[in-house]
């Protein structure tokens, strides 16, 4: 694993809280692939899959949609991978993502994976678990944090508004399966995700916005926990780009004022998969 001294010791210090950005996301994108070994750029683009997940699901609605050049794969490519499955079900490109070869074939014959999760949730789904999987120990670690959040916030709101945990929750790790199944008011899962009270006393925080802002301080601060050892490697570049896209969004939130910001910004919070509606999942009968 290479270590990265120069570029590491030049990047700005950055806090959640702070007012403006010394650096953009796409600006960092471009530093780190002009001066990172191919492996470590590949262990790097777990996090710029979201943005293809995101692109995707416009190319396969309309294949002349604008995409988030973020992405790892260019227009190009998505339209090329999207038409190699409508060929085909198993395309022989072996640079298709794994899970892509799980949700296309299903997205183009509207058959759902998980019929109670929407496209996007579902494909969202699918990603954790291939990033979950991951070789590398700390981006395993950190997205299976994430979902563990997710899930907490899931089964909360599934608890809280009576609706069924059961095909709510996303994964089979063990703090899954543990919302699924107990009625304990921190899920039993103390032992295993020791964040759980504190998940839980921002989950009682009433205002949306808020409520994000602290979850997301929740995360930068266990990135500085786990990443207390990592000074010079990819590791280190993969903390500071989370940072980054995380201080980039209350950046631009913030600087862009009116009703549609706001409005954009509740709906991604009660979006599915991070938000439960009666909409996305089945209630109990």
């Amino acid at each position: 694993m290479a270590n990265y001294y120069y570029l590491i010791s030049g990047l700005p210090e950055i806090q959640l809280d702070d007012q403006k950005l010394k650096l953009s996301l796409s600006g960092f994108k471009t530093e780190i692939n002009e001066n990172l070994t191919q492996g470590d750029l590949k262990m790097i683009g777990y996090y710029f899959m979201q943005f293809d997940n995101k692109n995707l699901l416009k190319l396969l609605a309309d294949k002349e949609a604008e995409i988030d050049p973020l992405g790892n794969l260019t227009r190009e490519e998505l339209l090329d991978n999207i038409q190699q499955f409508r060929e085909t079900d198993n395309p022989a490109d072996k640079n298709i993502y794994p899970y892509f070869r799980q949700f296309v074939p299903d997205y183009l014959i509207e058959t759902p994976i998980m019929p109670n999760l929407s496209w996007e949730d579902q494909l969202t789904a699918l990603f954790y678990n291939y990033a979950i999987n991951s070789k590398n120990q700390f981006i395993s670690d950190w997205y299976e944090f994430n979902l563990n959040i997710s899930n907490v916030i899931i089964g909360t709101n599934c608890r809280k508004f009576d609706y069924d945990r059961e095909k709510s929750i996303i994964g089979n790790n063990e703090v899954a399966n543990a919302i699924r199944k107990s009625n304990a008011k921190d899920f039993g899962v103390k032992p295993i995700l020791p964040e759980i009270d504190d998940i839980l006393r921002i989950l009682e925080e009433p205002n949306l916005l808020e409520r994000e802002r602290k979850i997301d301080f929740l995360k930068w601060n266990w990135l500085e926990e786990k990443g207390f050892f990592h000074y010079f490697d990819m590791e280190h570049l993969f903390i500071y780009l989370i940072r980054l896209d995380l201080l980039e969004r209350w950046v631009q939130l913030e600087r862009e004022t009116g009703e549609k910001v706001f409005r954009e910004m509740i709906s991604e919070l009660q979006h599915a998969f991070e938000f439960p509606n009666e909409f996305t999942v089945k209630k109990v009968q």
